[in-house]
């Protein structure tokens, strides 16, 4: 049976602050508690609808680049351009693979399949009796096209980089890409969070003025010191090496030593004192107790520095000269002439540059998003 608002707030165990009040105050707040949850049940797919709307911004672009990966090169100029990848349809004719053609004359469409074209005009056999041969012009012609991704542009995307004598391939720009990630994960790692820690934990004058000072080298962008870096790397001869490109990481970095400073600011401080106490030295705090404690922050630090690697053009660009030194991201102007570009094959190409960086967001992608969501407290 239904109770009304008085029933309810007389029954045992009510809360005695809520029998106090008057029956229509007592109304009003079992109306908004309703009214509440309704708000939130409704509140979930509006969130969710938003977050498919802005994820469409950032797959969408993708989407289209595996699309044209899958093209052919007639299909790729289509117009109007196709999501889908279509070939056209062909047929088995006395042993030969024959393109097939919608053609219609006085009405009546028939499927044709073209032997030869020349001067706009084709010459088409009929599948089902190949020895009559016609002369169509092609303007009656149409191709019939079905959905067939071409997967081999994969392959060829990987063969076509390949100059004979140089020993240069596809996987000498991949190798070339993963020995500079892997050094500059090294060097961002030992170098950022060891000044992380002096900034947050190790008390010394001058401390807070120099991370501003840090912090400030944040507002110059790389187009600002990239003559005087570069005018002093080719003084010492670091040029068309990868040193300039890897060892700078061992100096730090103003955003990760942030990150890390941020983080390391959350780890309560008794616990470190709780290890001063039993004679552990700084260092021994900082690799057995803070290093523990920050796995996604460092995870966090090793995305952002793997993704900065690996997309660096400027860089190599600015510093290598032999091909052999070339990382992927210049390595994929190979599909790209002075006349013609193979837009498929460079599609193609560009989804597996793609790929580790999405393998490595998959792998690490709730310790990268605790290390993010963590930096930002502070006890």
């Amino acid at each position: 049976m239904k109770k009304n608002v008085n029933e309810i707030i007389d029954m045992p165990g009510t809360d005695p602050a809520l029998r106090s009040l008057h029956p229509v105050g007592s109304e009003t707040i079992f109306k908004s508690r309703a009214w509440y949850r309704s708000l939130k049940i409704l509140r979930s797919p509006f969130q969710l609808l938003l977050l498919v709307i802005g994820s469409l911004f950032f797959f969408l672009p993708f989407l289209w680049m595996l699309s044209t990966a899958l093209k052919s090169d007639l299909d790729i100029f289509r117009t109007p351009p196709t999501w889908l990848p279509y070939d056209i349809k062909y047929v088995n004719v006395n042993g030969q693979s024959l393109p097939l053609y919608n053609v219609t004359q006085n009405g009546l469409t028939q499927q044709l399949a073209s032997i030869s074209m020349k001067k706009g005009v084709g010459v088409f056999v009929d599948p089902a009796n190949p020895n009559q041969q016609l002369n169509i012009k092609m303007i009656y012609a149409t191709p019939i096209l079905v959905v067939s991704p071409r997967w081999a542009n994969f392959i060829d995307a990987i063969t076509t980089v390949n100059q004979p004598g140089s020993g240069i391939n596809f996987f000498t720009y991949i190798k070339n890409s993963l020995i500079l990630s892997f050094f500059n994960i090294i060097g961002t790692l030992i170098s950022c969070t060891l000044a992380g820690y002096a900034f947050s934990r190790v008390k010394w004058p001058g401390r807070d003025i120099m991370f501003i000072l840090v912090l400030s080298t944040m507002m110059l962008p790389f187009q600002v010191t990239m003559i005087p870096l570069y005018v002093f790397f080719s003084k010492i001869h670091w040029t068309n090496t990868f040193l300039p490109l890897t060892v700078p990481a061992f100096f730090g970095n103003a955003f990760m030593i942030f990150l890390l400073r941020q983080f390391f600011l959350t780890i309560p401080e008794e616990m470190c004192d709780a290890a001063r106490v039993d004679g552990a030295s700084d260092w021994q705090i900082f690799t057995k107790i803070v290093l523990p404690l920050s796995k996604p922050v460092i995870a966090t630090v090793t995305i952002f520095t793997f993704l900065g690697t690996w997309n660096d053009f400027l860089g190599p660009l600015l510093y290598l000269n032999n091909p052999k030194l070339f990382t992927m991201s210049i390595g994929l102007q190979d599909y790209q002439g002075h006349y013609s570009a193979s837009w498929n094959l460079l599609m193609a190409a560009s989804v597996i540059f793609t790929v580790p960086i999405i393998v490595a967001f998959f792998f690490a992608q709730r310790t990268f998003i605790e290390g993010v969501k963590l930096t930002g407290l502070k006890e």
